[in-house]
């Protein structure tokens, strides 16, 4: 999960995430490996989670000694543009492996990603926003899940689709890959505790001065209600009250700057 900028919230609940793609990253190659369904609400981490499954991954592989000019991909990460066909999906996983997009590509698009994915020694491929892509209805749907079920086989790569809820649902209908695919879901915050652990750090990756002072009860009270719990909510929330307390000539964030924020953001339904 990220903050101001790029930086990682490493709670239990991420860190269990990031583990279990790691965990995958470290099988052996698979004649029929396992898919990863990342889900949640936009805005809980999802992304974040992949970032830093990359990053792990990439210690943990690092790239051999003498490898020559080959490019080393331990993980592959992208996200497919929407509308997606299955040729559209290779041609973007081609684009990320680095190989020149011609003419003539789109007639082995799919075999040339597998053997890329060998020769790149690839342990893991993930793709952001799927809900994207799978929502199309009939057959649009089905050549997708058919390039993800190729992919996954003729790789012998596990992956992880991050997306919305709705992922999950789609997954499920598919009687393989519903056999395949571990689901790890991720629930806005409670409030309470959690939500004010979070807003602690959260601020202080932000930097803001004091940031114990905005998990107290009646401030983290109100940043819940105003998120409904969703990570990026908070993290907008507690952003823009900075820059109100900005404008106003201060660098210590207030609940007042707070309450002004949440006017200039939309609003969302209440609980």
């Amino acid at each position: 999960m990220s903050g101001h900028s790029a930086f990682w919230i490493d709670f239990d609940e991420a860190r269990r995430a990031v583990e279990t793609l790691v965990e995958l990253a470290h099988d052996e190659p698979d004649e029929r490996p396992p898919c990863v369904l990342l889900v949640g609400q936009s805005g809980m981490g999802k992304t974040s989670i992949l970032r830093e499954t990359q990053r792990r991954i990439a210690l943990d592989f690092p790239e051999p000694e003498e490898w020559g000019e080959a490019r080393y991909e331990p993980m592959l990460r992208t996200v497919i543009p929407s509308g997606s066909t299955a040729l559209k999906i290779n041609l973007t996983l081609l684009w990320k492996q680095g190989w020149p997009i011609a003419g003539k590509t789109h007639r082995i698009a799919d075999l040339k990603v597998v053997e890329l994915l060998r020769r790149q020694r690839t342990r893991l491929v993930g793709i952001d926003n799927v809900h994207a892509i799978l929502t199309a209805g009939g057959r649009a749907r089905r050549d997708t899940l058919d390039a993800f079920r190729f992919l996954m086989s003729e790789g012998n790569v596990p992956m992880v689709v991050a997306g919305l809820d709705v992922a999950a649902d789609i997954f499920a209908e598919d009687v393989e890959l519903a056999y395949r695919s571990i689901i790890v879901r991720l629930n806005p915050w409670p409030p309470g505790e959690p939500s004010q652990r979070l807003i602690r750090v959260l601020g202080q990756g932000m930097q803001l001065i004091e940031p114990e002072r905005l998990a107290e009860p009646e401030i983290a009270e109100f940043l819940w209600r105003h998120s409904l719990g969703v990570t990026g909510n908070f993290k907008r929330l507690l952003h823009w009250g900075q820059k109100v307390a900005r404008r106003h000539g201060r660098e210590c964030v207030e609940f007042a700057d707070i309450r002004e924020a949440a006017g200039l953001l939309p609003s969302h339904p209440s609980r």
